[in-house]
């Protein structure tokens, strides 16, 4: 998993999108009783304590790339819950998990059919695994958008040899892709979804946030230069400075 090192003290400040969307992701899950669930780009672990706090649950083991992620994790205890660093494209595990999930990491994660191999592998056959991530639309996503920023000549000179961070593919795509991980896809929504985040400097923080792959390339001075102008280009795409518009794809499938 490919994801930046973002700072999880500050990402758990101003996750609000990302823990209103983990509340309904966790709310539509079905594991079965006494279940040992697997949490794939765990994050700040917000989601990972959702899950623990289902009557179903008896255990869950959250894991992310990002030891600052995992440390704000840990920070939080909880009895029924294991946070590690780890990479979805090698994880391994010698006691498989009843149900497998990820919100919103897989799209960071260029090798897919890796990724969700190694979740098929870390399920009991017939159990289930759910993701759920940013999928390719019509309309450019706030990533499409950066990525054509950086690459344009004024900021070339920061991102020669750049390739962009995070990997959209369609509705159809991802069904493939699951298939080849020897996943059976039992559906496949797709939702179109909104978020005002009140002001448009509240939105350039968000994003700050989660620029970091852009912004380390860049002299600390011109940060928010470059912050403003994709949150500009992107208030362009979607007619607002504060509105975020995005793509959820839920990805429902089990091992065969």
């Amino acid at each position: 998993m490919t994801t930046p090192d973002w700072d999880g003290d500050r990402y758990a400040e101003i996750a609000t999108l990302q823990h209103d969307l983990g509340r309904r992701f966790a709310a539509e899950l079905s594991p079965p009783p006494n279940a040992r669930v697997l949490d794939a780009g765990c994050g700040d672990g917000f989601v990972t304590r959702l899950i623990a706090d289902r009557p179903e649950v008896a255990e869950v083991v959250g894991f992310d790339p990002s030891p600052l992620m995992i440390r704000a994790a840990r920070d939080d205890a909880h009895p029924s819950i294991e946070f590690i660093e780890g990479d979805v494209t090698t994880f391994t595990t010698a006691q498989p998990f009843d149900l497998a999930v990820s919100l919103n990491a897989l799209h960071w994660v260029h090798d897919s059919v890796a990724a969700l191999s190694r979740l098929r592998e870390a399920v009991h056959p017939g159990a289930a695994v759910v993701c759920q991530f940013v999928p390719e639309g019509e309309r450019p996503s706030v990533e499409d958008v950066a990525f054509s920023v950086a690459t344009a000549p004024a900021w070339a000179d920061w991102f020669g040899g750049f390739g962009a961070p995070h990997v959209h593919r369609t509705r159809g795509e991802w069904r493939d892709i699951a298939t080849s991980a020897g996943l059976v896809v039992d559906d496949a929504t797709e939702r179109d979804l909104a978020w005002d985040f009140g002001s448009a400097a509240a939105f350039r923080a968000w994003c700050a946030l989660g620029f970091t792959a852009y912004t380390d390339r860049l002299p600390p001075e011109r940060h928010d230069e470059f912050v403003t102008r994709v949150t500009d280009e992107y208030g362009r795409v979607t007619g607002s400075d504060q509105v975020f518009r995005f793509l959820q794809l839920r990805l429902a499938s089990h091992r065969p």
